[in-house]
């Protein structure tokens, strides 16, 4: 289903296991071709569940963080290893592709961590948008740099008023 959010539109699916797909929406127009794409043999039908619910809580911050959000998410030990090592930068905080690289124990590996990150299959419940170039720029974000610098923003004030 595409709901709205506090960072725009949002499409996000779910299967019987969980979140499987969340993507942030200019128009509505591609996200049947992008499930199509990530999922070529799903039955997709428009339909709206709690689980969805949960997730746009999750997104606009309305549920406790630490809340369990069960995920169904397909990728490569590689992907799993740099989404995972994602999941333990606090929020608030910032990371460099390097950094992330050196984190998984693989140096020299930056370059595929970034790819990595840009598979991301869930907007934000993985939160690649905490990674930025190693020279402070925000580099790129599959769902526009506005939005990445709004996540940060966000995410920065809200960190700062938990001190």
């Amino acid at each position: 289903a595409i709901y709205e959010s506090c960072y725009g539109n949002v499409a996000i699916a779910t299967t019987e296991k969980g979140v499987c797909f969340i993507s942030f929406l200019d128009t509505t127009e591609s996200i049947e071709v992008d499930l199509r794409r990530q999922f070529p043999n799903a039955l997709i039908c428009l339909a709206d569940n709690s689980m969805q619910a949960k997730a746009l809580d999750f997104i606009n911050g309305i549920v406790d963080k630490e809340t369990l959000l069960p995920l169904h998410v397909k990728g490569t030990a590689f992907q799993f290893k740099v989404w995972e090592a994602l999941l333990k930068i606090p929020e608030g905080k910032l990371t460099s592709y390097g950094q992330l690289a050196k984190d998984i124990n693989m140096p020299k590996a930056s370059r595929a961590v970034g790819t990595a990150i840009g598979s991301n299959p869930i907007a934000y419940l993985i939160p690649c948008h905490r990674v930025i170039q190693q020279s402070g720029a925000l580099g790129g974000y599959r769902w526009g740099i506005t939005r990445k610098a709004a996540l940060i923003a966000k995410e920065s004030v809200l960190n700062s008023n938990n001190m």
